[in-house]
């Protein structure tokens, strides 16, 4: 049987075995940290700028900026800086000025940003040619 002063002393005793858990424990618990930290893009590098000052800082930001999307993405960008260079090409008068304009419209510009600006571009369009296409079908069959 345990008196009151028994009770007080266990009481009073320091319990070791949740200190003994807890340091175990430890190792998991960091570990779930960084985890969650990567998970959330915690560290995350931002994406890079295609910089448009010179041309080899063009050339050397604008493949860093493709590095920086995933393989669809990265299709998407294609599309997107291939129509991008034929509209530059046909308001250019000479080779320089075409490689000037295609800089100073790339630059501060994202990989990111350009692939969504040809999502909105592909979605605007889209929608365009199908009402267009409805539009020749209501005509049709009107006559």
């Amino acid at each position: 049987m345990t008196t009151v002063l028994d009770r007080a002393a266990l009481k009073a005793a320091p319990d070791h075995s949740l200190n003994i858990e807890i340091d175990h424990m430890r190792p998991l618990i960091l570990l779930s940290v960084c985890f969650l930290a990567s998970a959330c893009g915690v560290g995350a590098s931002a994406p890079t700028v295609i910089d448009g000052s010179s041309a080899a800082t063009f050339d050397q930001t604008l493949r860093a900026a493709k590095a920086d999307l995933g393989p669809k993405d990265r299709l998407k960008f294609e599309a997107a800086l291939s129509e991008f260079k034929a509209r530059t090409f046909a308001k250019a008068n000479s080779r320089q000025e075409y490689q000037r304009l295609l800089r100073k419209g790339l630059d501060g510009l994202t990989a990111p940003r350009v692939v969504a600006q040809f999502n909105q571009d592909v979605d605007r369009v889209g929608g365009q040619a199908a009402d267009a296409v409805f539009e020749a079908k209501r005509a049709l069959n009107r006559k």
